[in-house]
């Protein structure tokens, strides 16, 4: 396989992961309620581990090359802000894997205060991806290099 084709590929599976991981948190910000079932919680967890995968592997074998990320300022804060949106995630993460074991049998009706505590991390969530989707483009343009 040629270095263009697998950079191209790579380049391919990291925008298809990312605009999943996008439409998955806006769905779920969407159709977030009290009461949910383990199904509704999958589709983010795999998105996520697709994109950090398909990043990876493009920072190393990508067409740019590993000196060009580790070079770039925005490359460095996109990856900043990436980390803080993983951190926000995590205690609605853990709830979910929760609820996956519990609602496996059924449903869930979460309290009010956690609800509400969970719909505020998802926007955060949601806010944070969009502020990622305007700092790539710049990144991968060399800006601030």
């Amino acid at each position: 396989m040629t270095m263009f084709l697998l950079s191209t590929l790579l380049a391919s599976l990291h925008h298809i992961a990312a605009f999943t991981l996008v439409a998955c948190l806006v769905f779920e910000l969407l159709t977030f309620r009290q009461t949910l079932s383990a199904h509704e919680t999958r589709g983010i967890q795999v998105s996520a581990v697709v994109l950090l995968i398909a990043g990876i592997l493009r920072v190393i074998y990508g067409g740019k090359g590993y000196a060009f990320y580790v070079g770039n300022t925005l490359f460095w804060v996109k990856m900043a802000l990436v980390t803080i949106v993983s951190i926000v995630s995590i205690y609605p993460t853990v709830r979910y894997i929760r609820w996956g074991n519990i609602a496996d049998g059924g449903t869930l009706t979460l309290p009010d205060g956690e609800f509400m505590r969970i719909r505020s991390l998802l926007r955060l969530q949601v806010i944070g991806i969009l502020i990622i989707l305007l700092v790539a483009p710049a990144m991968a343009r060399g800006v601030w290099m």
